[in-house]
């Protein structure tokens, strides 16, 4: 029996797994606690999804890159180009003003991105 072939396998398997998990952790390691909701529904993540960080001073965080508000409508009006039904997920801690999540939200909207949804944990048991 011929094993390389499986073997070949195996190792494409392995890189795979290692690469996605190293990808899905991208966007956690930020220090942003979410607030927890009682209701809500755990969606499946999606490619190419964005996900936007505001941490409690303000600060926008998008793949680990800091942007101002200015080069994150930059990046809403290049993503809008291309696809208007874009997924944009909103982290922003618990701990951050509104008017930091409601500019975000405004710049979303400006360019036409309405697929928009925020990042929650489930409350912890007493």
């Amino acid at each position: 029996m011929n094993l390389v072939p499986l073997i070949d396998v195996l190792l494409i398997l392995l890189i795979f797994f290692i690469v996605t998990f190293a990808m899905a952790r991208f966007e956690t390691e930020l220090n942003i606690s979410v607030p927890a909701a009682d209701s809500g529904v755990d969606s499946a993540r999606r490619v190419g999804e964005i996900v936007v960080n505001i941490r409690k001073d303000g600060t926008i965080v998008v793949t680990n890159n800091v942007l101002t508000p200015e080069s994150l409508l930059a990046k809403f009006h290049e993503t809008a180009r291309f696809n208007k039904k874009q997924a944009i997920i909103i982290r922003g801690d618990e701990g951050t003003p509104l008017k930091h999540v409601v500019e975000v939200l405004s710049l979303a909207h400006q360019t036409g991105l309405h697929h928009v949804s925020f990042a929650t944990t489930h409350p912890q048991a007493p």
